[in-house]
């Protein structure tokens, strides 16, 4: 049996640990990226997590027939709090995205990706059922990069000139 390709449309990225993980909240290390996309070009992908889900809820209701509620998880996107015309998704994973340019190019090493970056988000849906409720994850695979916004960490600000006052 063939897997489906999974990949969303062209969105922008929303702080994007892409190229080193985030260790804020886990050790180990997190890859993740929030994906804002139209709501017209995200019909697809919520089609897709509502699929997920009710495949586990129907395993669900076969384990324990005549179930009535079943507790459910946040759900892996949110309307965007600044334009209602706009979802954000959550795609993560554990393991470093494999990275490309537009050209479908591995993207060079030496590239840092930032907010505001353009892209497409490869990516696998995964279903579960855990004390949390039942919910499905956007597990990220790699990203194709549309629009490159780069930067750099800066330690130190720059002095303020007049221009700033």
């Amino acid at each position: 049996m063939s897997e489906q390709k999974n990949i969303t449309r062209v969105g922008e990225a929303v702080f994007p640990y892409l190229t080193k993980p985030d260790t804020e909240y886990n050790s180990e290390g997190v890859y993740h990226v929030k994906l804002k996309l139209k709501k017209d070009k995200a019909t697809e992908l919520v089609k897709r997590i509502n699929d997920v889900i009710a495949k586990e809820v129907a395993e669900e209701h076969k384990k324990r027939p005549g179930t009535k509620q079943l507790k459910r998880s946040p759900l892996p996107y949110q309307e965007d709090d600044t334009d209602k015309d706009y979802l954000v998704f959550k795609f993560k994973s554990k393991f470093k995205p494999k990275l490309y340019d537009k050209l479908g190019k591995p993207l060079d090493e030496s590239k840092s990706v930032w907010g505001g970056t353009t892209m497409a988000v490869g990516y696998h849906p995964s279903g579960y059922n855990q004390s949390i409720g039942i919910g499905c994850t956007l597990r990220l695979v790699y990203c194709q990069i549309d629009e490159l916004v780069e930067g750099s960490e800066n330690k130190t600000l720059p002095p303020l000139n007049e221009a700033h006052y």
